[in-house]
């Protein structure tokens, strides 16, 4: 039995937060100059954020799954119908062309559903990123004011 992690899972991530108290990673620690509670913060903005995307994707997944099972359920009973017709009708050049016709319709129907679940998939993929991206340039700005702050702290301490 493997205990692997479903990283998919907002709450893997809170259950590793608690495993490992990130609030009391810098106790005790004093670096002259660095504001270490804002360090702190920080990771705690980045783990959400990574918890937050996780959740905005699982959902846009868990919805072009249903929706896969919806398109599948109702193919199948299109299928039937149509094969229920074919078998019915006898062959002839009016039942012929009309099983034609029928066939391109169910192609070009079949590429539209494709088309649609891709775009799905793809939409899912690019708003969990959009959270990913956010975070990053918040962390990107936090990172610029701490340095600078911490520069400034440490010029004055050795002047």
């Amino acid at each position: 039995m493997t205990t692997e992690k479903n990283w998919f899972d907002p709450n893997t991530y809170i259950d590793l937060m608690k495993q490992n108290d990130m609030t009391k990673m810098f106790d005790g620690m004093s670096i002259p100059g660095v504001d270490t509670e804002a360090l702190t913060e920080a990771q705690k903005k980045n783990v959400q954020a990574v918890v937050d995307a996780n959740r905005v994707a699982s959902e846009g997944y868990q919805a072009l799954f249903k929706k896969q099972v919806e398109i599948l359920q109702n193919g199948v009973s299109e299928m039937s119908e149509t094969m229920k017709d074919a078998t019915t009708q006898p062959m002839t050049t009016e039942g012929y062309e009309k099983r034609v016709e029928a066939a391109k319709a169910q192609f070009e129907k079949s590429v539209g559903i494709f088309t649609e679940l891709s775009e799905s998939a793809r939409k899912a993929n690019e708003d969990a990123m959009a959270i990913i991206q956010a975070r990053f340039s918040e962390g990107v700005e936090e990172m610029k004011s701490l340095a600078s702050t911490s520069m400034a702290s440490m010029n004055k301490a050795t002047a």
